[in-house]
């Protein structure tokens, strides 16, 4: 059998779990620099140290490779949401601009850092626009499941608001997050020196107000 993987100390193979992560996080690196059509299997297993061989046998190919980096960068972070969404509403005391603040900052704090997250998720913007990956099953599979629960816990704060208004609600306070990530370096155009909290006290007042107006002549 050949060797996938070259180890870096004493000579032995690292474990499956390690090549794997190696591979995505040189995909990772890779396509958000020069896109899927200027990044090669070469190249990103030159990058992770492996073989050529490696991405087809971890993941079958190149589009498969693709698509299992969207989906562990999402899978993470909806876990991670889905958490706070847990601990939030738990509490007796719990407000709804509580959840609103918990859900936010964090992000706003990897968008303003430039982390891999947000890297990612820029791409995943464009690359859907142009269907390079099965977008439908990434939004069955891991968003559908976040909204449902971010709407439950809406109606949970917001004791009266319908269940299509929560949803209604849970995509548009989406697009309110979604848009300083994507735009991060506009706005400090726009807004010099802002802040993180400056702009997720902007997000929480604006996405709360818009959710209690919701309560008001909704219909199913």
């Amino acid at each position: 059998m050949f060797v996938l993987c070259m180890e870096n100390t004493d000579n032995n193979l690292e474990s499956s779990s390690d090549t794997r992560n190696r591979l995505l996080d040189a995909a990772e690196k890779l396509f958000c620099q020069r896109g899927f059509e200027g990044t090669s299997v070469r190249d990103i297993t030159a990058e992770a140290g492996c073989n050529i061989a490696a991405v087809n046998y971890y993941f079958g190919s190149k589009e498969k490779l693709y698509e299992e980096m969207f989906h562990r960068r999402l899978s993470e972070k909806i876990q991670g949401h889905m958490k706070t969404i847990e601990r939030v509403c738990a509490r007796p005391d719990a407000t709804l601009e509580d959840l609103l603040r918990e859900l936010v900052r964090p992000t706003m704090e990897s968008a303003l850092r430039g982390d891999t997250w947000s890297r990612v998720v820029r791409f995943l913007v464009r690359e859907a626009l142009h269907r390079r990956f099965d977008r439908d099953k990434i939004a069955e599979e891991l968003i559908g499941k976040f909204f449902e629960r971010l709407a439950a816990a809406f109606q949970q704060l917001l004791p009266g608001l319908e269940k299509r208004a929560a949803w209604r609600a849970a995509l548009t306070f989406e697009s309110l997050v979604m848009h300083p990530i994507l735009f991060f370096e506009m706005y400090d155009l726009v807004l010099p020196g802002f802040t993180v909290e400056e702009i997720t006290e902007q997000i929480v007042r604006v996405g709360a107000a818009g959710l209690r107006s919701c309560l008001k002549g909704t219909a199913e």
